[in-house]
């Protein structure tokens, strides 16, 4: 199966699932509504299917409890969204081509919608798997070490022109804020799937360049898209006085490095045999 085929087969059922879990999980309508508002907005349900796809190229079996668990992924990464969309941090009107949740429902209500988010979440993935590892995987990758840490230090650096050629920093801070949510995806996959020492070792180690990479991408999309094309307002981080891969290294010299990222991250996949994961890697295509 390629990663097209894959893809139209679980979004779907993704969609499906998170739609009515969240109108038949939460009682009171408005809030279900505000939150539904934002995880059912689109996008391309990277992190649930990655956790799906790293399954498949494990022969681990896709049920219901798996299902679960990928759309807890989702709605912990619709959280963040919605608090960085928020005024305090990137200032966002649009996402994904729709209003943000705080200029939809208001700025209280957006942040309520995401702390309601991030603990359902974390529900979901210990319902399905059963699992304190799971559940540790998740916390830390989104946590003061992960996720969050990494978006301080974005806020932090911005307008510090002091750490504008830290390269050390620039990769910390993106690994932490993109990173290693990704890769958690990967980790809790192997994990939960058994994998064997051997595809773990490879599948972790595809998971860190992709969710390095990833970060690189995004940088890209800012500067090689319109507004339209990406489904956000474009041309902003230079702008707010981001400080991140591109504006350290440049549009030409983060392009070679994005694609330094992909070529190890094809040859770790090389003994895993996934058509899947490595569609993954087509997603950078259009900023190349």
């Amino acid at each position: 199966m390629t990663f097209k085929e894959f893809k139209a087969t679980w979004t779907p059922i993704i969609d499906s699932y998170l739609a009515d879990h969240l109108k038949s999980e939460v009682n009171d309508t408005k809030i279900s509504q505000i939150m539904s508002y934002s995880v059912m907005a689109g996008g391309k349900r990277l992190r649930p299917l990655l956790f799906l796809a790293t399954l498949d190229a494990i022969n681990s079996k896709i049920n219901d409890e798996e299902i679960r668990i990928a759309c807890g992924i989702e709605l912990i990464h619709t959280y963040s969204l919605i608090h960085d969309d928020l005024p305090a941090m990137d200032n966002d009107d649009y996402r994904r081509g729709k209003l943000t949740s705080h200029k939809k429902w208001g700025e209280a209500e957006a942040i309520l919608a995401g702390d309601a988010l991030l603990p359902m979440g974390i529900k979901w993935i210990a319902q399905g798997s059963n699992s304190a590892k799971l559940v540790a995987i998740i916390t830390e990758a989104v946590g003061p070490n992960g996720m969050v840490g990494g978006q301080y230090l974005d806020i932090d650096s911005t307008n510090n022109k002091s750490v504008a050629d830290n390269s050390d920093f620039i990769n910390k801070m993106e690994w932490l804020k993109t990173g290693c949510l990704i890769k958690a995806c990967v980790e809790m996959a192997v994990e939960h799937g058994n994998a064997s020492p051997s595809q773990k070792e490879l599948l972790l180690q595809f998971a860190q360049d992709f969710g390095r990479s990833y970060q690189i991408y995004d940088d890209l999309v800012d500067v090689v898209e319109t507004s339209a094309e990406a489904g956000k307002k474009t041309h902003k981080d230079l702008e707010s006085g981001k400080n991140n891969t591109l504006t350290l290294l440049g549009i030409t010299k983060s392009r070679v490095e994005l694609n330094k990222l992909i070529a190890h991250a094809q040859n770790c996949l090389k003994d895993i045999n996934s058509d899947i994961l490595t569609g993954f890697l087509d997603l950078y295509k259009k900023v190349l």
